[in-house]
């Protein structure tokens, strides 16, 4: 049966390169604009192609309800992460590999990781204890090393302390080198242009380094633990082990992913925390009742804990929208969109929208207490068969970041004026980096 087709949505005429510019530079202010202009759906042309975007909740729902199989990534994410990285791969191949890599991010796996989690948090949060009273430091300097260093240590062990220095190294080269023009086209992926050619070096260095570790351990027979050993020693349902490259692809994904994206995140929640003093206090009253004995899997289930990081990700979102491009027709309200063309659920218009959330430019963890937010309404990790795959793994490590940051040290915001979220890389991240002066500690009673 053939689906209905009507004409393409309204959408903005302006030229290709300036809607994929402001796409790219400005995402929040000009969804606002064209959302204002054009409705919940709109059409687009940008140097991904041609698509309709969709600003609405249940039309967001209504996308990530289709079969996995409508859908395909855009092609410069292979080009990025590897063609075996579970971000790039689409079909039988991606279903295949979720079955495989959903456990290691879930359940007994997570929670033996939030006692090591705990413990780089704070070894991170140490050194404000040393720093003069009133001193200014930036918040995203000290989350960017904290999850640089939660990273390394979850996936590759204690075994890797005597070659830290090296893996901080490359993965901050290719955090660096990864710039978002690199996601528009596969047009720029060329030794031409110069970011390409930055983030080609970063990646080999990132591959040698990676297979270096890899080999040292099948010499010894041992593989290890952590998740790089997970991935060694996992095996498909047919008996087949994962191969070197999509294992080099699967843990750039993990490392890039799960380094900035939560270091972003922790600085956006602290900013909020700090400028509003009664969540602040309603949260170090909880975390004191828990009592100074209370275990690490207690802390990360405290509720209103877990309402404020909620809070934090709806009202800053670390990204700002998720693209497809359709395999076939796809049908949406009354539009379809073309095979061939793409599909753009805009999550950060969504989770501003004021149907759904009331205030949306305030700070409410309570909002999460009075209604529960089906799939398509709370989407921070994006939805659907391609929700992000870590996103427990990240809940539980913003979680732990806050409890220790709020309940133990003494901060204030050092700058009057409210924070702009600029683009870094993929990601959306205060301007200023979140400026805070440090008062010292507010518990002495913490094991660091």
């Amino acid at each position: 049966m053939s689906l209905p087709h009507a004409a393409m949505p309204p959408g903005p005429r302006t030229p290709v390169l300036w809607q994929t510019l402001q796409f790219v530079v400005r995402p929040k202010e000009y969804a606002q604009k064209i959302h204002r202009k054009f409705g919940d759906v709109m059409s687009f042309h940008s140097l991904l192609g041609k698509g309709i975007a969709v600003f609405e909740a249940s039309l967001a729902r209504e996308v990530f309800a289709a079969p996995p199989d409508t859908f395909e990534v855009v092609p410069a994410v292979g080009g990025l992460f590897g063609e075996r990285a579970v971000i790039a791969t689409s079909g039988a191949l991606h279903k295949r590999q979720r079955k495989l890599l959903n456990p290691p991010f879930h359940g007994p796996r997570i929670k033996a990781l939030l006692g090591t989690m705990q413990r780089v948090v704070r070894q991170h949060l140490e050194p404000l204890g040393r720093v003069e009273k009133g001193s200014v430091v930036k918040m995203t300097t000290i989350t960017q090393a904290m999850t640089l260093d939660v990273i390394l240590e979850t996936v590759f062990g204690a075994a890797l302390e005597r070659d830290l220095d090296r893996g901080r190294r490359v993965l901050l080269a290719i955090t660096h080198g990864f710039s978002p023009s690199l996601i528009t086209t596969p047009k720029l992926h060329t030794p031409l242009f110069p970011p390409w050619r930055r983030y080609q070096r970063a990646r080999a260095e990132f591959d040698a380094w990676v297979m270096d570790l890899i080999n040292e351990r099948r010499r010894k027979g041992e593989v290890g633990e952590d998740l790089l050993g997970l991935f060694l020693s996992t095996r498909y349902e047919d008996g087949e082990p994962m191969g070197d490259d999509e294992i080099l692809a699967n843990l750039l994904t993990l490392l890039l992913a799960g380094h900035e994206t939560s270091a972003i995140a922790i600085a956006w929640a602290t900013y909020w925390l700090l400028r509003e003093p009664e969540v602040l206090t309603r949260l170090r009253d909880e975390i004191e009742a828990l009592g100074p004995s209370a275990s690490v899997e207690q802390l990360a289930r405290l509720p209103y804990l877990g309402a404020v990081c909620s809070e934090s990700l709806r009202i800053e979102p670390i990204v700002t929208d998720v693209v497809r491009r359709c395999r076939k027709p796809l049908a949406i309200g009354e539009w379809t969109v073309p095979a061939g063309q793409h599909i753009a659920v805009m999550l950060g218009a969504i989770l501003a929208d004021p149907r759904v959330y009331p205030e949306p430019e305030r700070f409410r963890p309570e909002r999460f207490f009075e209604r529960t937010f089906h799939a398509g309404e709370f989407l921070p990790f994006g939805g659907g068969q391609r929700r992000c795959l870590g996103a427990t793994f990240a809940e539980a490590e913003l979680a732990i970041a806050i409890a220790a940051i709020a309940n133990e040290w003494n901060l204030t915001l050092a700058d009057d004026g409210p924070e702009r979220a600029v683009r870094r890389n993929i990601t959306m991240g205060p301007a200023g980096g979140v400026r805070v002066k440090v008062l010292g500690r507010r518990r002495a009673d913490v094991p660091t």
